[in-house]
């Protein structure tokens, strides 16, 4: 289970347009939760809207520029039947491991290399 919250680090897990840079390792922040009517949290929302750094597409809105509704996606197993879950498409990534970060172009970084 993922819990979130406004101003949470993701970072997608997935492929969703790689021709705009929706890749997996592309990281963001929460802004808001789109849910249905009579629901909301914990249920799961219909979207989650994330402000991308590096998003330069036609805007969710004039208030919310960079910003990208992410929808739960679907995901199958079928060896031993069918079995189906809905989930999100990120995790967090308030930090990320050297592997993980091999290839991405950060405008900063902060490095532990401990005391040896």
């Amino acid at each position: 289970m993922l819990y979130l919250c406004k101003d949470a680090k993701v970072m997608l897990t997935v492929n969703l347009w790689s021709a705009i840079g929706f890749c997996n390792g592309s990281t963001g922040s929460v802004v808001d939760f789109i849910y249905q009517d009579n629901q909301r949290s914990p249920d799961l929302p219909i979207a989650v809207v994330v402000h991308f750094d590096n998003y330069t597409g036609p805007p969710l809105s004039q208030d919310l520029p960079s910003c990208v509704p992410i929808c739960p996606i679907t995901t199958a197993q079928l060896p031993n039947g069918i079995h189906e879950r809905q989930q999100l498409p990120f995790k967090l990534s308030w930090a990320i491991t050297i592997h993980k970060s091999q290839g991405l172009t950060l405008p900063n970084a902060w490095i532990n290399i401990g005391e040896n």
